[in-house]
């Protein structure tokens, strides 16, 4: 045989190989195609290959888990959110170093659904607020001094040292009795914006139609300082999560001191 026909050869034994690797590859395609989960309603034979990418990375970044019947359920171990399939219902998973959230989003017990049953929980990686107890403090004062002006400030949490810091960020514009807008502070590796604070001077602590638009997509925790010229001020607090609020009840006597009674 010479080195032509050695060449031929090859190119013929080559080109089986490629044809091979295909059929193989196809039908491995389909059999995984076929023995996974079918994470999106659509025909992924025909469907537009740019659309298909666009909401498999939706999916990815947002992903829909079933909580398990038999098995342990195994929690989020890093930062993000998903959907959780559950017996009775959708929930809603948060995780941030400093917070862990199972809200249920809707119920239903109609249906026998195959999932297992998951619990509601909020837990505080700092523990309770009252452990910032100072910094909340630190900011009525500021809050007061500046009244009827609004002010704000943002409570950091080091998930590393386990330690909280207040910081006050630069005003955007001047702020009024009215409005503030700001700029966000600047926060290092391991430090996290947990309370985000504003005051309204002498109005009442309420969140209105505007903080509910800067809260939306957030997770953290808000608080509104209020009635500002009264010896004990109000206060409102709620968790924000991507656009749910969850009410939170902080004492305003913890935070102010009252002022001494006049003879």
């Amino acid at each position: 045989m010479n080195g032509q026909e050695i060449t031929m050869k090859f190119d013929e034994l080559l080109d089986i190989t490629k044809q091979s690797f295909a059929t193989f590859l196809a039908h491995t395609e389909q059999a995984i195609r076929e023995e996974r989960p079918l994470l999106l309603a659509v025909d992924e034979e025909a469907v537009d290959p740019d659309k298909l990418a666009l909401d498999v990375a939706l999916v990815r970044a947002a992903p829909v888990a079933v909580v398990p019947m038999h098995s342990e359920f195994q929690p989020l171990e890093q930062s993000g959110h998903r959907f959780l399939m559950a017996r009775d219902g959708m929930y809603l998973e948060v995780r941030r170093p400093w917070l862990h959230v199972i809200h249920q989003l809707a119920a239903q017990s109609a249906v026998r659904m195959p999932y297992g049953a998951i619990e509601a929980k909020v837990e505080f990686g700092f523990g309770k607020i009252g452990t910032s107890l100072e910094e909340l403090r630190a900011f009525g004062e500021i809050a007061r001094l500046k009244s009827p002006i609004e002010s704000a400030a943002s409570v950091i949490w080091n998930d590393e040292t386990r330690e909280w810091a207040i910081r006050y960020p630069l005003p955007i514009g001047e702020p009024t009795t009215g409005h503030i807008q700001f700029q966000q502070v600047l926060l290092a590796e391991r430090e996290h914006l947990a309370i985000d604070l504003h005051s309204h001077g002498q109005a009442a602590a309420f969140f209105s139609d505007t903080d509910d638009q800067d809260d939306a997509g957030a997770v953290k925790i808000s608080g509104v300082f209020g009635n500002l010229d009264q010896p004990v001020p109000t206060v409102a607090f709620r968790l924000c999560l991507l656009g749910l609020f969850i009410p939170i009840t902080v004492p305003a006597a913890k935070i102010f001191e009252a002022a001494p009674a006049t003879a």
